[in-house]
């Protein structure tokens, strides 16, 4: 009898907004936008994604405006924007 081939798991294909959100949950300390989407852009990319760092740094910039709106991070805007978390998990 034939054993029956196993298929290889295909990475969980996630979107801009999800990859966002999962590199911003991950902040310790600062960081900067630029550094964040590639990050994001990196992750989605990896789901099976086409890279677009420019879309990824929209989509982070939006989740931090909330994110500083709600009083969890600190945007610093003197050329790049600076991130850093201000409440602990």
């Amino acid at each position: 009898m034939v054993k029956a081939q196993e298929k290889p798991e295909k990475a969980k294909r996630i979107n801009r907004s999800t990859a966002a959100n999962k590199v911003i949950a991950d902040i310790s300390g600062k960081t900067s936008l630029s550094e964040l989407a590639k990050e994001a852009d990196s992750l989605f990319t990896e789901s099976g994604g086409k890279p677009d760092v420019r879309k990824a740094g929209y989509y982070v910039r939006r989740s931090l405006e909330t994110l500083e709106a709600i009083g969890i991070v600190k945007l610093t805007r003197p050329t790049d924007i600076i991130v850093e978390r201000i409440k602990t998990k």
